[in-house]
Parts: structure tokens; C-alpha cells; sequence
């Protein structure tokens, strides 16, 4: 009779928690292929025609969050009308800090969807590959907000765990055989049903870079991934997962398994931020156990009638259960900075130092010449002139306005500086025939560094010829700090260089969601040049915090932070110099450091919606567990 009660109680647990479940075991799974075009051409930076392009990774997991999503606004607003209705206080469960911060940042989100300038982009998503559009960050406040009001049961916390750890399962597993080179993801009968709504037969991965993706567009997404759920797979083993002794060994085999698996994959990705995320969540981890071992008092929980010598055992067991764990990680350390994987972590943090090209910015002032600036912060002007009669001139001057000598090489129309400021520069001097017509004009070439900037004199002024077949004036970029680290952490320096002076402008409404493309400079060709040889366009900011200010806003970005800073606060406070770990503290612990982890990766990375999905919906689990750990602190 009890066992059929218990199924029962499970089955309305698991029906309560259907949008959470859905959201950490589904979503991330899915892979479908949708079709679409990009149309920037109206900007100097895009190409003159729009680009017929495919999605694989995030429009299907976006549909889904957004159905998600309103199953729990009406859940919730129909669970809140009924406290109502019994004149019971909204909310009543819940941190009301909490609520505030997430009906600030969910208001702001509308705000700068309403009233941005690109609405298309915010409601309908695409543009470069972006589609976190209102709807969709929307759903992860409702997710959020679902899980933090319905998961109110310890038992509810482990089933919610269990369910995460089938998925995790599958992904480790799809992870280590994208190491071995076995990416399922390229199985035949696979790419049929993934390209199954498209027009494409099949999707390919692109050479030189890891194939370790998971079911995400990119490796880079990996760490974080697996730097928010490593923490709590690596909980869920010390997990009685089952009554059953035979069931509840092969859980812990299950999750050891898990654990190896997460660990192989983040190898196999080469992603640094994954590994210094990890290493930051093993930090934390190892600062609160450590504190009860050392330092633990008498948790409230603790019976007060137990003797003295079953305390003494327990606290005996907790010392070396720590030591053991610090002597692991010590000599995990060790071995780990021996290998190249963690090499390769540092060599990427420590280049880009080493900044050899020499044009730092090039403007067409308002006398139609270029005012240039070298890396050394040397400056000088470059005259060109085309008379009535189409003849061709240029000059050049310092600072101090003294004419600096141009003279011709043996090469036709090849001309060099004789100055030793400037030798490392050339003209070439030519005309260029563009779109049926002859412009004469010039390349600026930075020789040693084969980097090379087109000029061609039309419609009376001297302009620039992009990449994308476009003519346009070069201004001044505004940048703040990385001076000299332009290319560290590939070209993150220079990205958030040309980021950070944008949070000005953009401190209450952002430009909206999915237009970072939009705000960011990318007709800093001078500059993007300058860090990659080629111009490249930047359509994130690869830093969740940036990313979420200059869309949606500095005060979204803010509440955003808010969340995350008050619940660590709170996990720590829960286990500092906590001496005895239950099932669901343990799954609190491995919350905590997983949330952790995925903010400190959050500074190297944008956010997407294969791994935003679950960052959303663990944190309010995280709150949820928090709540139920205190109330069992107090029995």
C-alpha cells in the first residue's frame, strides 16, 4: 500500500515540476536545423546582398524555452490567483529581494525590446545567428521563478537532480565520442533528422577547430557548460539516490561515470574558460568543506542528545574525508599543470602582450586626409590630392607639421618613408576599377605585418574601401584600456576595449535584444585589422555581463548580478564551517560551486541558450534548495 502511495506522490511530483524537468533534460538535447537570411546591408560593415544562412543549435531550443516559459507564467499566476483568493500573501515562500530583482530585470527586457530600433531583432531574433529574443529571456525568469516556487520539497530537489543527471549522462556520453573522433552529431541518420525542417541535407563542422561541441554551435560553450553541472554530478555521487542498496550503488557508479566523462570532454574541447571555471569551482568548494572540518560548529540539525564519541566519530570521519579531497585535488593539480591542455589555458591568457602591428588608427579628418597614429603613439598625415585634371599627389606631414619625405621605389608605384619613424610603412599607389568604374587612390601598407588599408578618392572625398565591396568615412573609435593587450585571450582585449566606452550610452535600455552586432564598432576596420590580419566582425562580447548591459541594459545587467552575488552570499552563509552534509545539502553544495563556476566562465564568454536554459533554472533550484536547507536547519 505504501509503495503504491509513494508512486503515486512521485508521479504528482514529477507532473509539478514538468516545465523544469522539460527545461534541464530536453531543451539542451535538442538539435534542428531552421533556414534563415541576414540583412545588414544597409551598414558599411555587411555585405551589399543578405546571406542565406542555417541555425542547428538555438532557434529549436529558443521555441521550446518560450512554450516553457508561459506553461509556468500560467501556472504560476493561477497558483498565485488561488493564494489570492484564499487571502494568502503572494509570494508568500519566497524572498521578496529575489522577486524584485527578477521583475527588474524581466521589465527592462520588455522596455528594451519596445523601444529599440531594431524590434525585428528583438521579437523575431536571426540577424548574426542570435536568437535570445524577448520571448525567450522572458521564459528564463518564468523558469526560474517556477523552480524557486515549486521545487518545496527535499524530495522534489533530489527527483529534480536525478531527472538533470539522464541527460548529463547522455551529453558526457555524446562528449567523450566527440573526442574519440565518433561525433554522433555527423551520423547519417542523424543529420536526417536534424536537417529535417531544412532545405540543407546535411551540417558540417569547421576545420581547425575542436569538434568537441556537445549539442551546442560552438566549443567555447562547452566549459561553461560543464563547469555549471560538473559540481553537481560530482554531488549527486554521494547521493543516496535510491532505497534500494543495489540501486543506490549503481547510481553512484553512474555518476562517477558522469564525472569522468564531463572531465574527458573539457579536455577534449580545449576550452580555457572551462578549465579555469572548474579550478575556480574547486577553489570554492574546497574553502567551505575544509571550513568544517577545521573550523565546523554544531550544526543545528544535530540532535542534542547524541554522545559525545558519536560526535567525535563524526568529526573524525569529516577531517579525513577533507584531507583525502585536498590531497586529490593537490596532486590533480600537479599532474594537470604538467599537461599541455592546462599549458595551452596559460599561453592563451599570457598572449597577446606581444603587439606587433604598427598602424593603431587611421581618421579622415575634416580636411580630407588621414590622420594616423602608430603603436608607439607616434602621429602624422597623410595629403593626398587628385586635381581638376585627375592628377594624383600625396604628402605628408608630422606633428609638428614638418613635411615628412615620400619617395618612389624601383617598383612602379610603390613609394616608402624615409623617415625611420615611419619606415615600416609603404603606398602603393594605383587606380582601382570598382563596380565598372576607375577610382584613383592608394593602399596603405604595413609591411612587416602584411596588413593593407584601400583608399580611393569618390564623389570628391577621400574614402575607404571595405572588405564588403563599401565606401565610407574612417572616425575615431573610442576605447578604454587593453592598450597593449589587444589580441589577449583571442582578441578579447580589443573587443572589450571597444565594449566598455558603449555602457555609457547604454546604461538603461540597451540597443535591444540580439543587437550587440549593432552597437559594437565594427566599422572600426583600422582596429579589427590591426588584432586579426582580416577584418572580422564581432557579433558578441564574448562577457555575459557586457552582452546582457549593452542589449537589454545597464539595469538588467545589474539585477542580473544581483541574483547570482545574493544567492552565493546566502550558499555561503549556509555552508560555512558546516560540519554535516545531508542528501540535500549536498545537492545545495554542488548548486552553489556549479553557479559559481558558470559566472567566473561568464567573464570569457557570451551566453546562449543551450547553457542559459540551465544556468536559469539551477539558480532558482539553487534558491529553492537554499530555502529547503534552512527550514530543515531549524527542525
Amino acid at each position: 500500500m505504501k509503495t503504491v502511495q509513494k508512486e503515486d506522490t512521485t508521479k504528482k511530483d514529477i507532473q509539478a515540476l514538468f516545465p523544469v524537468l522539460i527545461a534541464l533534460c530536453l531543451i539542451p538535447l535538442v538539435i534542428l536545423t531552421k533556414d534563415y537570411q541576414t540583412e545588414f546591408s544597409k551598414f558599411p560593415w555587411f555585405n551589399n546582398t543578405e546571406l542565406n544562412q542555417i541555425d542547428s543549435f538555438e532557434y529549436a531550443k529558443g521555441i521550446l524555452v518560450i512554450i516553457m516559459g508561459a506553461i509556468s507564467a500560467a501556472v504560476i499566476g493561477f497558483s498565485e490567483y488561488g493564494k489570492m483568493q484564499k487571502k494568502k500573501r503572494l509570494f508568500e515562500n519566497v524572498d521578496l529581494k529575489v522577486v524584485i530583482l527578477l521583475a527588474v530585470y524581466l521589465i527592462m527586457v520588455i522596455i528594451s525590446s519596445l523601444f529599440s530600433q531594431y524590434t525585428n531583432l528583438a521579437f523575431h531574433g536571426g540577424g548574426y545567428g542570435q536568437w535570445q529574443t524577448m520571448w525567450v529571456l522572458l521564459g528564463y525568469g518564468m523558469l526560474f521563478m517556477y523552480a524557486y516556487l515549486f521545487i518545496n520539497s527535499e524530495k522534489r530537489g533530489l527527483l529534480t537532480i536525478k531527472f538533470l543527471m539522464i541527460t548529463t549522462g547522455i551529453l558526457a556520453l555524446m562528449g567523450v565520442l566527440q573526442t574519440l573522433g565518433h561525433n554522433p552529431l555527423s551520423w547519417k541518420w542523424v543529420q536526417n533528422i536534424i536537417t529535417s525542417q531544412s532545405d540543407v541535407e546535411g551540417i558540417d563542422f569547421k576545420e581547425g577547430v575542436s569538434n568537441v561541441i556537445l549539442s551546442f554551435n560552438n566549443p567555447n560553450y562547452v566549459g561553461p557548460y560543464i563547469a555549471l553541472i560538473l559540481p553537481v554530478s560530482a554531488a549527486f555521487i554521494f547521493l543516496r539516490a535510491s532505497e534500494d542498496r543495489n540501486k543506490a550503488i549503481l547510481a553512484k557508479i553512474a555518476g562517477a561515470l558522469i564525472v569522468i566523462g564531463l572531465v574527458r570532454t573539457l579536455v577534449g574541447s580545449s576550452s580555457s574558460a572551462g578549465i579555469i571555471s572548474v579550478a575556480a569551482g574547486v577553489l570554492l568548494a574546497l574553502f567551505l568543506i575544509l571550513s568544517g572540518v577545521f573550523w565546523g560548529r554544531r550544526p543545528e540539525i544535530e540532535d542534542p542528545s547524541d554522545s559525545n564519541s558519536q560526535s567525535h566519530k563524526k568529526s573524525k570521519k569529516g577531517l579525513i574525508i577533507g584531507l583525502c579531497a585536498a590531497a586529490v585535488l593537490v596532486t590533480a593539480g600537479i599532474f594537470s599543470f604538467q599537461s599541455s591542455y592546462v599549458q595551452n589555458t596559460i599561453s592563451k591568457l599570457l598572449e597577446g602582450g606581444n603587439d606587433t602591428r604598427n598602424v593603431a588608427s587611421i581618421v579622415n579628418n575634416k580636411a580630407d586626409e588621414l590622420d594616423i597614429t602608430l603603436r608607439n603613439d607616434t602621429h602624422f598625415t597623410l595629403a593626398p590630392k587628385v586635381d581638376a585634371n585627375g592628377q594624383f599627389t600625396i604628402t605628408a606631414y608630422d606633428d609638428s607639421k614638418k613635411p615628412i619625405n615620400i619617395q618612389q621605389t624601383a617598383e612602379q608605384g610603390k613609394y616608402t618613408f624615409s623617415d625611420k619613424r615611419f619606415s615600416m610603412l609603404t603606398l602603393n599607389i594605383n587606380n582601382f576599377s570598382i563596380e565598372n568604374q576607375v577610382y584613383s587612390g592608394f593602399k596603405l601598407i604595413d609591411a612587416p605585418n602584411s596588413i593593407s588599408w584601400t583608399f580611393v578618392f569618390k564623389d570628391g572625398k577621400w574614402r575607404y574601401y571595405t572588405p564588403f565591396g563599401k565606401f565610407t568615412r574612417l572616425h575615431e573609435v573610442e576605447s578604454f584600456g587593453f592598450e597593449d593587450y589587444q589580441n589577449i585571450a583571442n582578441r578579447r582585449g580589443f573587443i572589450w576595449s571597444r565594449t566598455i566606452p558603449l555602457m555609457k550610452d547604454y546604461w538603461f535600455k540597451g540597443i535591444g535584444p540580439n543587437a550587440f552586432i549593432i552597437a559594437f564598432p565594427n566599422d572600426d576596420f583600422v582596429g579589427s585589422k590591426r588584432v586579426g590580419d582580416t577584418t572580422t566582425l564581432v557579433d558578441k562580447p564574448h562577457n555575459a555581463f557586457l552582452q546582457i548591459y549593452i542589449q537589454t541594459g545597464g539595469l538588467s545587467a545589474l539585477a542580473y548580478a544581483g541574483l547570482w552575488v545574493l544567492y552565493i552570499i546566502s550558499g555561503i552563509r549556509i555552508f560555512w564551517r558546516r560540519r554535516q552534509y545531508r542528501s540535500i545539502d549536498m545537492i545545495g553544495l554542488g548548486l552553489l560551486v556549479g553557479i559559481f563556476s558558470f559566472a567566473v566562465s561568464g567573464i570569457t564568454n557570451d551566453t546562449i541558450i543551450g547553457t542559459q536554459v540551465i544556468y536559469w533554472t539551477l539558480l532558482g533550484t539553487g534558491y529553492a534548495v537554499n530555502r529547503i536547507i534552512r527550514s530543515g536547519d531549524r527542525q
